[in-house]
């Protein structure tokens, strides 16, 4: 059986609130998590619609620090949702929140975009703050993390491991300029155990040129269904799928894209439909040391390259630049 982590940053934005100001909590909850627009919420509340109507269970990496500017209730808001519909949360972690916390930063005069941007002990220190917020709001003690903006370096794995979350998710090998400074390579695409740290890499499919990782904005229908057909036929342990709390909206945050929500709609039932695939998470089916994340392997089909680019071109004029 192939698992397929469908695993979805949940964030409040940093931007968002920079610009709408620290009093519009409300309003970023609206266009970050919960996603309302003219056609109905495409946030979490609806990603979990579509996954359970499919038996789907999804992996939310919830960032927890915004509890430094509204409490830990507007984490309680996040988590509470997910966790009583049988989803499972795991611990996000942006730092740009730092900076919007002012006098509340727990680092006082340091601030910065990324994990990276900060010392091992440092981040130690911040991954324990955002364990706590989001424990507090309710969640379990979280064993798999993300980077913020994938973010994280060799320095982040060994915070991880002392602090004792047992998973990472912060290498995209399909991104060829990510933020992401984990010492792996583009080819290192399975998980594997480094700086004490198992790292459960994003997955991607082969691309002209190269790969393309495997997030929901990134590929299409066509191609999310051919890697998942190719990852049964060949036995691979899982296809690790990235996505966000937003990314069924227009770029603006007003409209829902709807490109993207049927594509999402589409793959969970195909998920739902393809003997020997299931929907995992890293509590009901631990990653394991050798297993493959995508898939990479699978030939390059210049057709469904050449339709992907025609769908995001479309979604592009639509609904703004993924």
């Amino acid at each position: 059986m192939t698992a397929v982590y469908i695993t979805i940053d949940t964030e409040y934005s940093p931007g968002l609130t920079l610009r709408l100001g620290a009093k519009a909590r409300e309003e970023v909850f609206e266009r970050s998590i919960s996603c309302c627009t003219p056609q109905g919420q495409v946030g979490t509340g609806h990603q979990m619609d579509v996954m359970d109507a499919n038996g789907v269970k999804g992996v939310f990496f919830v960032d927890p620090m915004p509890a430094l500017v509204w409490g830990t209730g507007a984490i309680a808001a996040v988590v509470e949702p997910i966790l009583e519909r049988g989803h499972e949360v795991q611990l996000h972690l942006h730092p740009e929140w730092l900076e919007i916390a002012g006098d509340a930063n727990p680092l006082p005069g340091r601030t910065g975009r990324n994990m990276h941007d900060f010392t091992e002990s440092e981040q130690v220190e911040l991954i324990e703050i955002a364990r706590e917020f989001l424990m507090r709001a309710g969640a379990p003690a979280p064993t798999a993390f993300r980077a913020g903006n994938f973010g994280a370096d060799d320095a982040t794995l060994r915070a991880l491991a002392k602090v004792g979350i047992r998973y990472d998710s912060s290498h995209v090998p399909g991104i060829a300029g990510s933020e992401c400074r984990i010492s792996l390579s583009a080819d290192d695409r399975q998980v594997v155990c480094h700086h004490g740290t198992i790292e459960v890499p994003v997955g991607s499919i082969r691309s002209h040129g190269g790969q393309r990782h495997a997030q929901i904005t990134a590929l299409s229908h066509r191609e999310l269904a051919a890697a998942l057909r190719f990852c049964v036929r060949e036995g691979a342990a899982m296809l690790n799928i990235v996505s966000h709390s937003f990314e069924l909206m227009s770029r603006d945050r007003t409209r829902a894209n709807t490109i993207v929500r049927d594509r999402f709609a589409r793959f969970c039932a195909t998920i739902a439909a393809t003997p020997g695939a299931h929907g995992a998470t890293f509590t009901s089916h631990p990653p394991q040391i050798g297993d493959g994340t995508g898939a990479a392997a699978m030939p390059h089909s210049p057709f469904r390259s050449a339709a992907r680019v025609m769908e995001q071109l479309a979604s592009n004029m639509l609904y703004g630049a993924s």
